[in-house]
C-alpha cells in the first residue's frame, strides 16, 4: 500500500479516536462526580489508587515532552500540544498526531531544552516517580473503591480512559520517531523512558 495512503488512514484513525473520545466523555461517560474529584483536588483522604492514577497523568506529559520535543521537526510544532497535555492529556496530544506530517526542517526545540530533556537523570527521576506511584496505588489502593468511582464519576472514568489512550500514543510516538514496534510503551511511562535512556547511551558511545 502506498505510504501516503497509509499515513492518511492513520491520521483519519486518530481523528476518529479524538472525536469519539470527546463525544464519549460528554454524552456516554457517567454524569456525576460525587466527592471523588473534590477529594483529589483538596487531598481530602482520597483513595490511593485514584490518587496514583491522578498523579501519573501529571507525569505522562513529561514523557511526551521527551518523546516529541527531542526532534520537533514535523510540519507543525509539537510544543503547544505537549504543554496542553499537562492539563488536557490525550485530548491535547491527539490533534498533533492528526495534523503532523513528516517534514525535513530544522529542529524547533532549542539546544538547551533538548539537552535537558535528554538528561539521563531526568528520565531516571520520572521512572522512579512513576514506579513509586504505581506500587503505592496497587498496594494501598482499594480496587472496589476505584471500580465504584469509575462507574459513578465522570472525572475518574475519563481520566482512566485518558491514561490508556496516552499509552497507545506513546507506542505510536516510539514507532514513528524511532522506527521500532513500540510495544515497550505498554509498560506505561517506564517503558518509553527506559528505551530513551538506552538509546541515548548507545548514541553517546558512538559519538
Amino acid at each position: 500500500m502506498n505510504e501516503k495512503v497509509v499515513l492518511t488512514m492513520s491520521r483519519v484513525s486518530f481523528l476518529m479516536i479524538w472525536l469519539g473520545f470527546i463525544l464519549y466523555s460528554v454524552f456516554l461517560a457517567p454524569n456525576g462526580n460525587g466527592s471523588y474529584l473534590s477529594d483529589l483536588l483538596t487531598m481530602n483522604n482520597p483513595d490511593a489508587g485514584l490518587l496514583a492514577m491522578f498523579s501519573l497523568l501529571g507525569v505522562f506529559p513529561a514523557v511526551f515532552a521527551i518523546l516529541l520535543l527531542r526532534d520537533d521537526s514535523g510540519s507543525i510544532p509539537a510544543w503547544p500540544f505537549v504543554v496542553g497535555s499537562f492539563v488536557l492529556g490525550a485530548f491535547s496530544l491527539l490533534p498533533y498526531f492528526i495534523l503532523n506530517k513528516n517534514k525535513e526542517r530544522s529542529n524547533r526545540t532549542p539546544n538547551k531544552v533538548r539537552r535537558f530533556l535528554q538528561l539521563r537523570g531526568l528520565s531516571i527521576v520520572l521512572i522512579g516517580l512513576a514506579f513509586g506511584l504505581m506500587v503505592y496505588g496497587l498496594l494501598a489502593g482499594d480496587t472496589m473503591i476505584y471500580q465504584k468511582a469509575f462507574l459513578e464519576s465522570n472525572f475518574v472514568h475519563v481520566m482512566t480512559i485518558d491514561f490508556l489512550v496516552l499509552i497507545g500514543l506513546s507506542i505510536v510516538a516510539l514507532r514513528d520517531r524511532d522506527g521500532i514496534a513500540g510495544w515497550i510503551g505498554l509498560l506505561p511511562i517506564i517503558g518509553p523512558l527506559f528505551f530513551i535512556i538506552t538509546k541515548n547511551g548507545k548514541e553517546r558511545k558512538h559519538a
